[in-house]
């Protein structure tokens, strides 16, 4: 071999052969964390992630088991049984966006622990609620508590794990927790129902978190701080949350007011809900110096289009479940376990989703939510004329 062409195969290896800093960033991204001292702290660290995930869903998923046999305990009118299982989630979204500003400025360690501790408090009382005003205003607390916990805990994850195999993994459990919760709550919500109360069900929902709150005072990294370069959107925040809560109140109850839409009550707050929204899409356009919303979040190409499409999917998943356990319990007669199980087939396909969801996002979304949605309407129509499901209820 000439010395010419032993030069040239030199620099044909030398480039295709990885760099140093390609190796050095594959690595680090299967490495531990640095902020973590041992294994077990990075297992307290995501268990304590992970597990509110898991509570956040718990909360929503089996409160509709229990729903039935709470409203004729605490007896609740049928036009206000709405509200105790959509309030949780109400206050929650409200929430989110001012809370992520908080968990940014502030930190996440503080903002996830007093959250953490707030929700644990209102979760526990609403297993004492005594009627039906204290349940909601219980489950409207908790709801506030899990809108300060949720950012908080992307957030830490996001900062704490390098790109890489490792972060890939640790967010795909995160994802898969949702399901897991949803249908932990649904399984816990029909046993407690059938064999204890549903009082239990939301102290058992307190016990998990207290052991949450133990796992994260001592494994989550302490990041607290005031970033004063960081700025609250508070113009924003007093104009958007009261403008949701208003609307959804006026959306929610005009059904059953006296006269309906021409109700005071309902014209007042739909009114001034929409103004507060018209305001607070003002602010942030024109007004924050840093929006809660930034405008250049919706220039992305189809972002309104699947925001319209995830708004009315869970606004039809969330009319299935409230009247899909009302029918179950009350129409059919099921005890609470059975009507959990009923549920239970959507537990493998959420999984999948959940974890590998971006991965399916662009090749299948439009198909697999057409087809759900047939399939939900098809298996809610034919229901009634199921002759061996009402047999196993009657027996």
């Amino acid at each position: 071999m000439t010395p010419r062409e032993c030069r040239t195969r030199q620099t044909r290896d030398a480039e295709n052969s990885p760099s140093p800093t390609d190796i050095d960033v594959e690595l680090l991204g299967r490495q531990r964390p640095a902020v973590f001292e041992s294994w077990l702290t990075e297992v307290g660290f995501c268990s304590s992630l992970l597990g509110l995930m898991l509570m956040g869903e718990y909360l929503v998923g089996g409160f509709h088991i229990i729903l039935p046999q709470l409203a004729s305990d605490l007896n609740i009118p049928s036009e206000s049984q709405t509200w105790p299982s959509s309030v949780f989630s109400l206050v929650a979204g409200a929430c989110l966006l001012p809370f992520g500003r908080i968990s940014e400025k502030f930190g996440g360690y503080v903002t996830f622990n007093i959250g953490l501790g707030w929700f644990f408090v209102w979760t526990l009382l609403s297993g004492f609620s005594h009627n039906y005003v204290m349940l909601i205003a219980c489950r409207a607390m908790a709801g506030l508590g899990i809108s300060a916990v949720l950012p908080a805990g992307i957030m830490m994850l996001g900062k704490t794990y390098r790109p890489g195999p490792r972060k890939n993994l640790v967010f795909a459990l995160y994802g898969s927790f949702a399901p897991i919760g949803f249908f932990f709550g649904i399984f816990i919500g029909g046993l407690t129902g059938q064999y204890l109360s549903w009082r239990w069900y939301f102290w058992v929902g307190s016990m998990i978190l207290g052991v949450l709150i133990a796992i994260s005072f001592f494994s989550i990294p302490k990041d607290y701080g005031n970033k004063h370069e960081v700025q609250m959107d508070w113009l924003g925040t007093v104009t958007i949350v009261p403008g949701l809560a208003l609307l959804i109140y006026a959306l929610t109850d005009s059904s059953q007011a006296p006269e309906g839409w021409k109700s005071p009550q309902i014209l007042v707050t739909l009114i001034v809900g929409v103004l507060l929204l018209a305001i607070g899409f003002y602010i942030e356009k024109y007004v924050a110096s840093s929006p809660l919303l930034p405008p250049d979040l919706f220039s992305t190409k189809y972002i309104k289009t699947l925001m319209l499409a995830l708004w009315l999917t869970y606004g039809v998943f969330g009319l299935f479940l409230f009247y899909s356990s009302f029918y179950i319990e009350l129409v059919l007669h099921a005890p609470p376990l059975l009507t959990a199980a009923c549920y239970w087939a959507y537990v493998f396909p959420s999984m999948v989703c959940a974890t590998i969801g971006i991965d399916i996002a662009f090749t299948v979304s439009n198909s697999a939510v057409s087809w759900n949605q047939l399939l939900v309407g098809h298996g809610g129509h034919s229901c009634p004329s199921n002759k061996r499901f009402r047999a196993q209820v009657q027996l």
